[in-house]
């Protein structure tokens, strides 16, 4: 398929221009810069035919010597490589800069088909708009306004006149690939191990906490099999989130585990299990999707502290014993292969058929084993049971007053179903489904209009005046 790279210094409207031709909000727009620091990508959709849009970070050539400024500029390096066109975006407002200077020249040298767009013309003519930016020695120039939806078509066309497209249908007869978000803290070594699983350093991987902002989407292939990861923004607690961008980043990551079909949870081993960590697995659970916890770190630990990293753990798991843990070092890559092993282990069961017949089977044999409490003099019967999701993996149970259900019987059941079925790492959600009561009291709603009202009160007021 071929790309198209958006490039370019910060604030210039790079993101805001990806998220305007890809019609998503999949890039976090903002007046702070630098908040785009890691590749973005999406699929671009013109007229049936499909383009591969990347976004990239801010390049600041002010500050070299910065770490994640010089991660930046490689990783923008890497994605005008790979590119087979180049969206150059400078601001009309700003004017013509060092930095706009250094880009177009590290450009030319890489001899790609580079198309100026000049952003933030509001109101003004195109000609005199880009005649500041003639300097830059690029023949195919289009002034815009994103933020307006002013000059986007012309950027269409320029794709179309320029670069061949994929056919749309091809990838719509593709099924849609297996996602996995990566969630944690900060600094847990999130992007260290989609790096390390990839093979290559797609993410800018730092020590300093926060490094991570958007949420990004990478597709590749491990041992065999098409996957796609997220990594996301580490996610602190509430209290400490003050600026929007940081809300907004946390937003996100929560809602990449909410859209994943799979979630590894990063843990780092040198801190132990935090409170954060303990928030971030609850939050994780309540989404029912199937999780694996990743201990990082593992070989930074002396025997003692994975002594009491291992008593502190068999504690704090009691509440979900279900769930696995690997120990790794994402920087090492060490036990990467047991990550894939399991993975792929859980995937098969979530593919399995779940068949009404042995559904119901193993509900007999729970119920057998441990009918339902009496509640309010009355023992809730449970009938049969059917498949009702799979993500997330969710059975629905159907009888008579299951209203009555207690909470502990709802646990033993889960604990059953689980059991029978293998689900490691896998929560299962059950639905308990009642037939409405025709003679109840809050069945039959009656609900009249102010013509109806009216009615009933003449009615009653010509009663009351042959009565007298």
């Amino acid at each position: 398929m071929n790309s198209i790279a958006i490039i370019g210094r910060p604030n210039v409207g790079k993101s805001s221009l990806f998220n305007r031709l890809t019609k998503s909000r999949k890039a976090i727009v903002s007046e702070f810069e630098g908040l785009t620091r890691d590749r973005q990508s999406s699929i671009l959709v013109i007229n049936s035919y499909v383009y591969e849009l990347i976004d990239s970070g801010g390049l600041n050539f002010n500050n070299p010597d910065n770490l994640i400024n010089k991660e930046i500029i490689n990783q923008t390096n890497q994605a005008a490589d790979e590119a087979d066109l180049v969206f150059f975006v400078v601001d009309y407002k700003s004017g013509l800069t060092a930095d706009d200077i250094l880009i177009s020249k590290l450009l030319r040298k890489k001899s790609k088909k580079v198309c100026l767009i000049i952003n933030k013309v509001d109101g003004v003519d195109s000609s005199l708009a880009s005649s500041e930016f003639f300097k830059l020695g690029l023949k195919d120039i289009i002034c815009t306004s994103v933020s307006h939806n002013y000059g986007i078509d012309n950027i269409v066309e320029f794709i179309e006149d320029n670069l061949t497209g994929d056919l749309i249908d091809n990838h719509l007869s593709e099924d849609p690939l297996f996602k996995i978000a990566v969630i944690g803290k900060p600094n847990a070594g999130k992007s260290t191990f989609i790096n390390s699983v990839i093979g290559s350093q797609r993410l800018i991987a730092s020590n300093i906490p926060g490094t991570t902002i958007d949420s990004i989407e990478i597709e590749f292939e491990w041992n065999g099999d098409r996957l796609i990861l997220i990594d996301t923004a580490g996610i602190r607690r509430k209290g400490k989130v003050s600026q929007k961008e940081e809300k907004f980043a946390l937003l996100k990551s929560l809602e990449s585990a909410a859209t994943a079909n799979f979630i590894f949870i990063m843990i780092d081993a040198t801190e132990g299990i935090t409170a954060q960590d303990q928030a971030i697995i609850s939050e994780a659970l309540n989404l029912y999707k199937p999780m694996i916890l990743l201990i990082n770190k593992w070989d930074l630990m002396n025997e003692y502290q994975k002594e009491r990293f291992d008593a502190e753990y068999e504690k704090f798991s009691k509440n979900f014993n279900f769930l696995e843990c690997l120990k790794i070092s994402a920087e090492k890559k060490t036990n990467l292969s047991k990550v894939h092993k399991k993975l792929m282990s859980v995937k098969s069961v979530l593919d399995n058929e779940f068949k009404t017949s042995m559904l119901n089977s193993i509900l007999s044999d729970a119920l057998l084993n441990h009918p339902p409490s009496i509640s309010k003099g009355i023992r809730p019967k449970i009938k049969f049971v059917s498949f009702y999701s799979r993500s997330p993996l969710a059975f629905k149970l159907h009888g008579n007053h299951l209203d009555g259900v207690s909470p502990s019987y709802k646990r033993y059941l889960e604990k059953f179903f689980r059991q029978a079925l293998n689900f490691q790492s896998i929560p299962l959600k059950l639905i308990f489904s009642a037939p409405e009561n025709p003679y109840g009291r809050n069945n039959k709603k009656i609900s009249t209009g102010l013509v109806t009202r009216r009615k009933i009160k003449n009615k009653l007021r010509e009663k009351l005046s042959n009565k007298n």
